[in-house]
């Protein structure tokens, strides 16, 4: 095996398309982070929105953080949301559906992702998993834009080193290990406009996608599924198996 990397930051969502929390350690099961987008912002018929959707875009302008630790097998816990005037409500409050309405201007309210009556705009793979490497390469393409992380919503980001460019494009395919996570590299991620709205300090930029349109055929990292579950931390050492 050689090593491809060092686990560098952590992610997980608690609301699709919203900005999510950073961690230091986070639990993997079979179908991914656990508690990575347990809920979702939905309309009057049940379909999630997402912020790459003109009238879902104000989603990735909020925040959102679960109130306890989510565990494998048991009920989701409440989470924290904070729009962005600085007003926060939680899950449980009657009040919180039509706060989401007035600011999206349409009927909406927070749901279970998983619940009967929910759409889900897109399933992805477990985990998304990206480099420094690609970051470097897309910042080096156009230099006047911040490629961040938060931009393109991994879940795992490696750290490695002074190489640049699109690595995991090799990766397709391959089985490789996250701390004691196994995982296998299933499909490119292909970007869309999500990572170029405006959120927190980032300002809106379509230079962003045009760049990994331009450069890399739309590619911003790789989906991987779990092979085996486990807990990763920052720090942890990332590795490539091949078959």
């Amino acid at each position: 095996m050689g090593k491809i990397g060092t686990v560098s930051e952590l992610w997980r969502y608690p609301v699709q398309s919203l900005q999510g929390e950073s961690h230091t350690v986070l639990d993997f099961a079979a179908d991914g982070v656990i508690g990575d987008r347990g809920y979702c912002v939905v309309d009057d018929t049940g379909e999630g929105g997402t912020a790459a959707r003109p009238q879902w875009k104000k989603l990735i302008a909020w925040r959102a953080r679960y109130l306890a630790e989510p565990a494998q097998g048991a009920d989701l816990p409440k989470v924290e949301i904070t729009f962005d005037d600085g007003s926060q409500m939680v899950s449980d409050d009657a009040r919180l559906g039509d706060a989401i309405s007035d600011r999206l201007g349409r009927r909406a309210r927070l749901a279970r992702t998983l619940a009967a009556d929910v759409r889900r705009p897109y399933v992805a793979s477990p985990c998304h998993l990206l480099t420094s490497a690609t970051i470097k390469a897309l910042s080096a393409a156009y230099p006047e834009g911040r490629f961040v992380s938060q931009r393109f919503r991994p879940n795992v980001l490696l750290d490695c080193g002074a190489r640049v460019g699109f690595i995991e494009n090799e990766w397709l395919e391959q089985s490789l290990s996250v701390g004691p996570v196994a995982m296998k590299a299933v499909e490119h991620c292909l970007r869309c406009a999500l990572t170029t709205r405006p959120q927190a300090d980032l300002p809106k930029d379509a230079g962003i996608l045009h760049t990994a349109q331009q450069h890399n055929e739309n590619r911003v990292g790789i989906y991987t599924d779990i092979r085996t579950a486990g807990t990763v931390r920052i720090g942890d050492g990332a590795a490539l198996a091949g078959e």
